[in-house]
């Protein structure tokens, strides 16, 4: 089964190196640039993401309030934040399923993706 990932982050070049990482390894995924731009894809009719890889600090937003539309419209998608901020300091925001930190080297962001999907 092909693994489907939402990757949300403003940075443009972290983005696009992310998610060929990814495609090499045989995910497929589906790019935002905003939080504006995420929330229209969550809605958008057809919308099917196993993964919801989400940078915390947006522009227009935080990743965590993705969180709930992903739970209202895909409730067995995994979440993962990467941020700077540890899982105990997001305070009363929704939880992901995951909190990495935002330098994480990529064989272990794998790894951890990986297990997350199952």
């Amino acid at each position: 089964m092909r693994v489907t990932v939402l990757l949300v982050d403003d940075d443009a070049s972290s983005r696009m190196v992310l998610a060929t990482l990814l495609e090499d390894e045989g995910f497929q995924v589906d790019l935002a640039g905003s939080f504006a731009e995420a929330g229209r894809m969550l809605a958008a009719e057809g919308a099917a993401y196993d993964l919801a890889l989400l940078d915390q600090n947006l522009g227009d937003g935080l990743g965590t309030d993705l969180l709930p539309a992903l739970r209202a419209r895909l409730p067995a998608a995994k979440a993962v934040l990467l941020s700077g901020i540890g899982a105990d300091d997001l305070g009363g925001a929704p939880a992901p399923d995951a909190v990495l930190a935002k330098g994480i080297g990529f064989p272990e962001l794998l790894e951890r993706l990986r297990r997350l999907v199952g």
